[in-house]
């Protein structure tokens, strides 16, 4: 069984790579959250990453305001190194972790969490899922919990603990040495277009969400000042919605300014984690140009370029012009827009 990446909604972000994780509240600098991202392609030779770690440990914290904070798991799936700064809790089987910024952890068989205080004790509380297993890639959240294949297993078998307590450690290999490596440098990630999440929100009785987003109404009027169709929607489960005006997204998007004077068509999107706002974002048309524009919602909407292999959160309020094959990432939703109808 492979390493699962259990995500808990809420405020900042959390990318993967490999068995490579990293966790940073929001508002987190994009130079910060660039830096930290580059970390993560050190896991496959943690041997001699200690002293790049180091680096990122001594000159970061200088230039970071004192809400920011950020853990970094850089390991193999078996041992490697734990970097944090800032108001974070990192657990090791449920044992906060001690020392310095920079500790050598062994991981092999164990359960790693690390995030927001308040999320990591939400997610100790509860026995391990898959519920939201990130493989590969970054989404919006409040902490992360990496168990790997043998304590994944160990927790789903036992399920003794009414408590949520996880399962005791595995045997654990020797932390690696602190090798020398080269210069410091820094790069993006490169590789492949990463995989946002398998995850899919399950039904919920929740009576304020009625669907996970209405079917596009063929024969519904458009404004007259805008085009017939400017494109389309389309959602990760093949759904789509013609954009015959401009449309608002949300838990409860009929209640924005824009829905009730008329301005724009709401479409609900059903999230029964309530990680999206109830007026999250806006897809406008704008003579030739479609933007989306971030509704000050509270985890932010995210967007990606067709070729791009990281997300891009938006400033509240700034439109961003969409190209074809564009996606979005709204809470735990990806949409992705075509200028062409469905």
């Amino acid at each position: 069984m492979s390493a699962a990446c259990e995500v808990v909604a809420g405020s900042g972000s959390v990318a993967r790579r490999a068995d490579s994780l990293v966790w940073a509240s929001d508002p987190t600098p994009e130079s910060v959250w660039e830096t930290l991202l580059s970390c993560l392609a050190l896991g496959h030779r943690v041997q001699g990453a200690a002293p790049l770690l180091r680096a990122v440990a001594e000159t970061l914290p200088a230039d970071l305001d004192a809400d920011v904070a950020f853990a970094v798991v850089v390991t193999d799936g078996s041992a490697g190194y734990v970097l944090r700064h800032g108001r974070v809790d990192v657990t090791l089987d449920g044992e906060p972790l001690k020392g310095d910024a920079l500790v050598p952890v062994t991981v092999a068989g164990r359960s790693v969490a690390a995030g927001d205080p308040d999320a990591v004790r939400t997610l100790l509380e509860r026995p391990p899922s898959t519920r939201h297993d990130l493989r590969d890639g970054a989404v919006a959240g409040a902490a992360f919990r990496w168990s790997s294949g043998t304590a994944a297993s160990a927790a789903r078998d036992a399920r003794p603990a009414a408590s949520g307590e996880p399962a005791p450690a595995a045997a654990a290999t020797d932390p690696p040495p602190d090798v020398e490596a080269g210069p410091l440098l820094l790069t993006k990630l490169d590789g492949p277009a990463v995989d946002i999440t398998d995850a899919h929100p399950q039904v919920t009785s929740d009576p304020e969400q009625t669907e996970f987003h209405p079917r596009p109404q063929a024969d519904e009027p458009s404004s007259p000042d805008l085009p017939r169709s400017a494109g389309v929607l389309v959602f990760e489960d093949g759904a789509t919605a013609n954009l015959t005006g401009d449309v608002v997204l949300g838990r409860r998007p009929d209640r924005h300014d824009l829905v009730e004077s008329g301005q724009a068509q709401p479409l609900v999107i059903h999230d029964p984690e309530h990680v999206l706002s109830s007026a999250h974002a806006a897809v406008r048309i704008q003579g030739d140009t479609v933007v989306v524009v971030d509704l000050d919602s509270l985890n932010g909407t995210h967007v990606a370029a067709p070729d791009a292999r990281d997300w891009t959160k938006l400033t509240p309020g700034v439109p961003y012009g969409m190209q074809d094959g564009c996606r979005m990432l709204l809470g735990w939703t990806v949409l992705t827009y075509h200028n062409h109808p469905a």
